[in-house]
């Protein structure tokens, strides 16, 4: 008891000295409000440190940030300790995090909620928030260019890839401590880093002094003492997926080739296919996404009469992504559940497909001659659906067989051994379902595609409606768009090998 009393004073005399210090600091030094927060906020932190050490009851442990709870409030009332708090756009986050140390003691103190003594995994909610969002502000205010808006919240991209570089060290470091270093604790430290990036970006009003602590001594908890090892390289293979995807699909938003809900799907989506069939399935991908967007691009005057047709252009929407992609996100989950390697092949020949028809369009508009109607056989204006020429085709083909080769090096260089096909096989038949998958999609667009006539087009279009005027159905469905047209070619070509395999 003695002991437990003693340690819980110097606690509070350890906060009360990082105070005193930041006084001083803003007083004497004139540093800025901003760092002198932050100042406190990194070193009140190491208040953990020192009870995990010092306190064994958990009654003595919960008393001083229960007191601080009182006396934050009345400093944010009252501006007692102006280094501390904000001198605008104020919000009660001082208040929040001694809350946090509370909901930390009752989960981790021997005797806690978890059922254990887990301070260790207490300290570690407890420094991530202090170095990782502590750094992440200072970084941000100072260097933060590529701004983001979530819940009326400003951060930035820069703060965020602080907090996450933080977070990873602070968790590699006291798993490090405590339970031995290893790459499953690196990659467990990896997987909290994400977590806990995550829910500082997403938590407004300051209550991510309460979020990301709690959020990621669970995730810490759940990791290193409940997780299967299976699960455990699930998570770890997402949040490198997740990671990876955010930064194409930001690059890709920045370049104006996806709208900003498209990145939100393109990030879903590599994260999942990383997630379920690894670095196979995520280049297939990528590799479709940058030579479709890189095509897009190309000779993109000579393209843009023609592309006022189309029914969206340029920016590739959430729609978009699901329709080109999707179906390479089912096979890529079924052979997560079956480890098929066919589910391999058949993803590949989703992705063949969907860049067939990406090449195809991309590069037959600028086929010299006018194409050729698959319904009437008559030559038609460019960009007629279901329309086909010779450089369009052969461009079909080569996208096709440009997928098609990354899939057998695929293959190769994973060294699936239960393989029911050689490497030249699944080439070929990559090859000829991407372009199959081409084929479809044309004779779709020829067929049951909605299209509609333009008034101030002259002619006909995909759009609904065009420079705000409605515009007239003259074939097809009208609830079959282009999106609906890709992802049906890429079902029935990819299902068509199945039956083969």
């Amino acid at each position: 008891m003695a002991k437990d009393l003693t340690g819980m004073i110097i606690s509070i005399v350890f906060v009360f000295a990082v105070i005193l210090v930041s006084e001083i600091l803003r007083k004497v030094y004139k540093l800025g409000n901003e760092f002198t927060r932050k100042f406190v906020h990194i070193g009140v932190s190491h208040w953990w440190i020192a009870a995990m050490f010092l306190i064994s009851d958990m009654r003595y442990a919960v008393i001083p940030p229960v007191l601080f709870v009182l006396l934050n409030y009345y400093s944010y009332k009252k501006n007692l300790f102006k280094s501390m708090e904000r001198q605008e756009n104020s919000d009660l986050g001082t208040v929040y995090f001694p809350i946090s140390l509370i909901i930390l003691i009752l989960l981790t103190w021997k005797g806690g909620l978890l059922g254990g003594d887990y301070r260790y995994l207490g300290a570690l909610g407890t420094l991530v928030m202090g170095y990782g969002d502590g750094f992440a502000a200072i970084i941000g205010k100072n260097f933060g260019k590529q701004k983001y808006n979530i819940f009326k919240s400003c951060k930035s991209l820069e703060g965020s890839v602080t907090m996450l570089v933080f977070s990873t060290l602070v968790s590699a470091v006291l798993l490090s401590i405590f339970r031995g270093f290893d790459i499953y604790n690196l990659r467990t430290s990896i997987i909290i880093a994400v977590v806990a990036t995550l829910a500082e970006a997403f938590t407004p009003f300051g209550a991510d002094n309460i979020t990301v602590p709690a959020i990621t001594t669970l995730t810490a908890y759940y990791m290193t003492v409940l997780q299967s090892r299976a699960m455990f390289l699930f998570i770890y293979m997402a949040c490198i997926g997740f990671l990876l995807s955010f930064l194409i699909a930001l690059a890709a938003y920045r370049r104006k080739s996806l709208t900003l809900d498209g990145s939100v799907g393109a990030t879903f989506l590599g994260t999942v296919i990383y997630a379920t069939s690894g670095l196979f399935g995520s280049a297939l991908m990528i590799l479709f996404f940058i030579s479709s967007s890189l095509l897009s691009h190309f000779k993109k005057s000579l393209k843009a009469k023609v592309v006022r047709q189309f029914e969206k252009t340029g920016h590739r929407d959430i729609f978009q992504v699901f329709a080109n992609g999707g179906i390479g996100l089912i096979y890529s989950v079924l052979f997560y559940i079956t480890k098929n390697p066919s589910f391999l092949l058949l993803l590949g020949i989703s992705f063949a497909a969907a860049n067939a028809d990406t090449w195809a369009t991309e590069l037959g508009i600028l086929n010299r001659s006018n194409p050729v109607s698959l319904r009437t056989l008559k030559r038609v204006e460019k960009g007629t659906s279901g329309a086909v020429s010779l450089l369009g085709t052969t461009a079909a083909l080569l996208g096709a067989g440009f997928i098609g080769i990354f899939t057998a090096l695929g293959f190769k260089l994973v060294d699936i051994r239960s393989l029911g096909f050689t490497y030249i096989q699944s080439f070929a038949m990559v090859t000829l379902g991407g372009f199959a998958g081409s084929l479809i999609d044309s004779i779709l667009g020829a067929t049951v595609q909605g299209v509609y006539y333009s008034d101030e087009l002259e002619g006909e279009t995909e759009k609904r409606i065009y420079n705000g005027k409605p515009t007239l159905l003259v074939r097809g469905f009208r609830l079959i768009n282009n999106d609906i047209v890709n992802f049906l070619s890429i079902a029935l070509s990819s299902a068509l090998f199945a039956r083969m395999i």
